[in-house]
């Protein structure tokens, strides 16, 4: 029996520079005192919206993901505060989305900040990638066939796959495998942050990309240490 897939509806309209502006002005507008904007990121085929927010503290800065989207993400254990907007169309109903739900305490969970393990990891995607590797995990067929349509368990599943270094180009060349579950939680935890953003391949294959307008902003306000490669 063939598994008809649902039918994906015309998101298109969110792709204009005009809606986004507008988005990101809500977005901006909703933000509690002493948390500022520093960078976003949209799904290409998706009304989801990705946004990085900062505050200072005395430990140093934390940063959050906030997604925005009309349904809910695929990984289960993601660190990130959703926001289930609906109808796309509704600007009024995300402002009282954003102002009920963008508060210090409801937002203190999702926060994190960054270790010296974290920046030396983030130094070595960043470095990978200009040689144009990447990390790759092979999924279960099961989660892979779905296609985000079932959850991934970040705590549970992520572990379990088969981790991988190969070309950004090109998954059937190199692809060396890596046996470190300490450095592969790691990935986890960054995927969950969404430093770290998917593409789907072959073979069960799921690329994960560094999403350097990200990544950038972070390392560019903490010194990455300099033995990263130890």
């Amino acid at each position: 029996m063939v598994k008809l897939r649902p039918s994906i509806p015309d998101f298109s309209f969110t792709t204009t520079p005009d809606y986004r502006n507008r988005l990101e002005k809500i977005v901006i507008d909703s933000l509690p005192v002493g948390i500022k904007l520093l960078a976003r990121n949209f799904a290409r085929s998706t009304a989801s919206s990705y946004w990085l927010l900062r505050k200072t503290t005395k430990r140093g800065p934390q940063w959050l993901t906030l997604r925005i989207a009309t349904h809910p993400v695929w990984l289960k254990h993601a660190q990130q505060l959703e926001i289930l907007w609906g109808d796309p169309h509704h600007f009024d109903l995300l402002k009282n989305l954003l102002q009920t739900h963008l508060n210090h305490t409801e937002m203190k969970a999702s926060f994190f900040q960054m270790s010296g393990t974290d920046l030396s990891t983030l130094k070595l995607l960043v470095e990978l990638e200009r040689h144009q590797l990447i990390w790759y995990i092979r999924m279960t067929p099961d989660i892979a066939q779905a296609h985000k349509l079932q959850r991934f368990d970040l705590v549970s599943d992520f572990p379990k796959a088969t981790l991988m270094l190969g070309d950004r180009n090109n998954a059937n060349h190199l692809l060396i495998r890596m046996d470190h579950p300490e450095f592969q939680r790691k990935i986890a935890q960054l995927f969950g942050q969404n430093l770290l953003f998917s593409q789907f391949t072959k073979h069960q294959l799921l690329k994960l990309l560094p999403t350097n307008q990200w990544l950038q902003p972070i390392v560019s306000e903490i010194e990455v240490p300099e033995n990263w490669q130890y």
